[in-house]
This record gives C-alpha cells, sequence and structure tokens, in this order.
C-alpha cells in the first residue's frame, strides 16, 4: 500500500490523550458495516447519525466515518475535485492534494484522496478513504492532522487505513439506529416563504406566503402526530386605508410510525390512514424525507 505523504481528516474535536507508541483497539459498526483498528490515541466521540468520529485530547488528529450506502467511487472524487468535501457542523473544508491510489482492501474497491484543508481557521492536510462493496455497501473513512503533527500521525494513520476490512451489515442495527434518533422529534419541512406583487388593477397589493408543509411528531412510544398547513397573507392599501387578510387551513392527525429497510435503505413508515414510507437521507449536513429538506428538533406535542 502506498505511504501516505499527507496528513488526514476531520473533526478535530477532542479528548484523547496522545501516547508514544499507542496501540489499537477494533471498531466494528454494523449499521456502517466496517470493521477498523483505531489507533488508542483516539478518543470515540458521540454518534452524530450517519457519522461517527474519533480525536486525540491534543487536537492534532482525528478519524471519521461516514455510511455512503451504494456510492459510486468515481462520481464522489469527481465532486471531491469540483466542489471540495465539506461539514458545516465542524466547520471542515477538505480539496484534492494529490492523486488518487487504491486501497487494499477486499470484497469491494477503496480509494484513497490526499486533501488539504482546515478546521475554522486551523490548517488540516489529510486523507479521505472511498470504499464501495458490491452489494451496496459503502463507506467514507477521513482522517486529519495538524501538517505540523504529520510526521507522528503519519504511521498511524497508515496502519488504520491497512486495517479497513467490510463486515456484513446487520439490518437490524440500521433500523434502530435510526427509530432511537427520530424518537420525540419533530420532523418541520422546511417550508420558502415567497412574495410576489399583486397583477395589474391591484397597486401597492402584494402577496406572501408558503406552500403546503407537513410536519411530523415522532413519539417514543411509536404513536405519530401529523399535522399540515396551507398559509396565506395579503396586505396593501385601498382608499387611504390599510388593509391585511391573513388565512389559515390546519390538519391534524393521529397514527403509529416504525423504521423498515428496502433495499437496504431506512424508510419512515407512518400509518395515519393509508401506509406512508417515507425514506430518510443523510445529505452532508442535511436531514432529507423523501428527498425533501426537514428540520428535526425535539417534539412539543409528544407526551
Amino acid at each position: 500500500m502506498h505511504k501516505f505523504t499527507t496528513s488526514i481528516l476531520g473533526t478535530i474535536l477532542a479528548l484523547a490523550g496522545l501516547a508514544g507508541n499507542a496501540g489499537a483497539a477494533n471498531f466494528t459498526d454494523r449499521s456502517i458495516g466496517i470493521s477498523i483498528d483505531i489507533d488508542d490515541a483516539l478518543t470515540k466521540q458521540p454518534l452524530m447519525r450517519d457519522t461517527q468520529s474519533f480525536a486525540s485530547q491534543d487536537m492534532s488528529g482525528a478519524l471519521v466515518i461516514r455510511r455512503a450506502y451504494d456510492l459510486s467511487i468515481i462520481d464522489f472524487v469527481d465532486q471531491l475535485r469540483q466542489v471540495g468535501y465539506r461539514d458545516s457542523r465542524q466547520q471542515v473544508t477538505l480539496r484534492v492534494n494529490g492523486k488518487p491510489f487504491e486501497a487494499d482492501i477486499e470484497s469491494g474497491r477503496g480509494l484513497l484522496i490526499p486533501v488539504q484543508g482546515q478546521i475554522g481557521m486551523q490548517p488540516l492536510r489529510g486523507v479521505i478513504g472511498a470504499y464501495s462493496a458490491h452489494n451496496g455497501q459503502g463507506f467514507l473513512v477521513i482522517g486529519t492532522a495538524k501538517p505540523e503533527s504529520w510526521s507522528q500521525w503519519d504511521p498511524r494513520m497508515q496502519a488504520m487505513f491497512e486495517s479497513i476490512r467490510f463486515v456484513e451489515v446487520d439490518p437490524e442495527a440500521i433500523v434502530n439506529l435510526w427509530q432511537d434518533w427520530l424518537k420525540g422529534k419533530k420532523l418541520q419541512y422546511k417550508q420558502a416563504n415567497v412574495t410576489s406583487y399583486a397583477p395589474a388593477g391591484m397597486p401597492g397589493m402584494y402577496y406572501g406566503g408558503g406552500a403546503m408543509q407537513q410536519n411530523y411528531h415522532l413519539c417514543s412510544d411509536g404513536t405519530v402526530i401529523r399535522k399540515s398547513a396551507s398559509v396565506g397573507q395579503v396586505a396593501g392599501q385601498a382608499a387611504g386605508q390599510n388593509t391585511m387578510v391573513y388565512g389559515q387551513a390546519m390538519n391534524q392527525g393521529r397514527g403509529t410510525w416504525h423504521v423498515a429497510l428496502q433495499k437496504g435503505e431506512p424508510f419512515l413508515v407512518v400509518r395515519d390512514g393509508p401506509e406512508q414510507g417515507l425514506k430518510l437521507e443523510q445529505e452532508g449536513d442535511n436531514f432529507l424525507l423523501d428527498s425533501m429538506p426537514y428540520i428535526a428538533t425535539d417534539s412539543d406535542l409528544c407526551q
């Protein structure tokens, strides 16, 4: 395997301790389908939906693992060249900094892409590993380090990347991961406001409002409260007087919810009438429900 000539990735958070010749402990996640030996200097951080990160206490190095179902490595590398890699949650930006080379992995394909960038104002150098198996299973492994710490992290990063293996994905683990995260959440559609002027003959009038929205309150007991609303507003001047008209329609239903897999991908199944399956996705920092952007917050309706 090629020796890394750059430093590696990150969500450089904090918490671990950089020992001289650190050992390694195996980390296996069957919801992602990865087995990797993590350097003892890196401490596991709280899980963030599709992302598991590890970081050193002195913030000199970090490793991030992200599930990427049905990953096209060629498309990913093209996108990386064009727009780079961004994680706004951790203020990380990375761009290609060298020629990609093949990773040593069985039962699929892996490509290692040298990168450089920054986290906040701190420079980073690193490697992004993109891995794809024949059954659609895939993940990204991103390792970074501060440039001045690279000589220390170089052999450690290389050892971790060389240890990466595919393991069989456990569908139940994926379902439990999503259900645990969704319990007690309100899923609110990201509604874009629209403002436009009224047609000729109605000077001074304008219309403002938004499209129909569906919000889901996913209670911990498996019940769901679904709310839909349509809101509109008209304001302007008529005969020297200010006028405003506001209208709202609201519909609320109750039912049950759970998460199920279809062809390896998670769906939110809602039953409050005809059964509805909504695809669950994480696109960068955006949470998508059936390809539409939603905001997930704590529900104020679930008891």
